[in-house]
């Protein structure tokens, strides 16, 4: 496959890197290798279809495809332009296609071997439970789940240095930041993780960071493995609380007082908004009046220009009006 254009893949994550392409091609083989090493002995994908969920312009799946896995590989993802370009570049069986916001996907139950979602689940907020059970669905009977999350590593980007794991749970940051922005932000808790996530999935292992690179990678993802469990639940199943866990209390807290402070730096950042319109348009309304000034001086002054012309034109008209008598 050809290389995307470089818009493409600074709209995967490249905004900070001198080489924006690059540094796609380089991540997406290291995340394919990362996938493909997690998965359990004796997990075989030979001639069973794996979808790519949230699959973008190919980053990752072009190396899957090319790893002689046997699968067939198919991605989805909501920005249609990565869509349209993968799919003019992507070599049949293979295939992609767009997905909604929200659930479902036109494709029938238990349709995929294996699912992977890397940077998804990080930026799904309100509708992460209803896309946990989408993906679920699509799954055949104990399929895998491969998601990545925010964790340690990302602490102190988020401003939760140092990370406690207790009071984490699911935290949502920027909820309703619009996509173009990135979206929520959103960090999970391993505990929580497991108590929410495991009602549906048995968790088979999960990894704190060090996605596509070393352990302890600052500023990389972790990679969370699931198998499929024969259940059949409900979205809010998903999202009650767990019962007799102390730490889902101290993580609802511990969200309402970061929900307040983001309230308090939104307020501020939109006085300071309102104090420089009010600014601008004190200035704008000052040069408006300078500029009516000015045009009502000129047409103070053209007129005075016209007085002595308009004498001569009487004069003219009075020498006519003799010489006619």
């Amino acid at each position: 496959m050809p290389s995307p254009p470089v818009e493409l893949a600074i709209y995967v994550g490249g905004h900070s890197n001198e080489d924006p392409v690059a540094a796609y091609l380089e991540g997406g083989a290291a995340y394919a290798d990362h996938l493909l090493a997690a998965l359990p002995a004796g997990f075989d994908l030979g001639g069973t279809r794996v979808l790519d969920y949230g699959c973008g312009s190919g980053r990752i799946m072009r190396h899957m495809v090319e790893r002689g896995t046997g699968a067939v590989f198919e991605g989805c993802d909501i920005h249609r332009p990565s869509v349209e370009w993968l799919a003019a570049h992507l070599a049949a069986p293979h295939a992609v296609f767009v997905g909604g916001e929200m659930p479902p996907l036109d494709r029938p139950d238990g349709r995929y071997r294996m699912i992977y979602a890397t940077s998804v689940f990080t930026h799904l907020a309100a509708s992460w439970s209803r896309w946990l059970l989408e993906l679920h669905r699509l799954l055949d009977d104990d399929g895998l789940l491969m998601v990545t999350h925010i964790g340690p590593s990302f602490a102190e980007t988020f401003g939760e240095d140092p990370w406690r794991e207790d009071r984490i749970g699911m935290l949502t940051l920027a909820p309703g930041n619009p996509w173009e922005a990135g979206g929520p932000m959103v960090l999970h808790s391993q505990w929580w993780v497991r108590a929410h996530w495991g009602r549906c999935f048995e968790v088979l292992s999960f990894e704190p960071d060090g996605f596509g690179s070393a352990p302890g990678t600052p500023g990389s993802q972790g990679l969370i493995v699931l198998r499929k469990r024969p259940v059949v639940l409900a979205p809010e199943q998903l999202e009650t609380l767990e019962p007799g866990e102390p730490r889902e209390i101290e993580a609802l807290q511990h969200a309402l007082r970061r929900a307040h402070t983001e309230s308090i730096e939104l307020n501020i950042y939109l006085n300071a908004y309102v104090g420089a319109y009010k600014q601008e348009a004190t200035r704008s309304a000052a040069l408006s009046e300078r500029l009516e000034a000015t045009e009502a001086d000129l047409h103070a002054k053209l007129r005075q220009a016209e007085r002595p012309r308009n004498a001569a034109r009487a004069v003219v008209r009075g020498v006519r009006a003799r010489l006619r008598g």
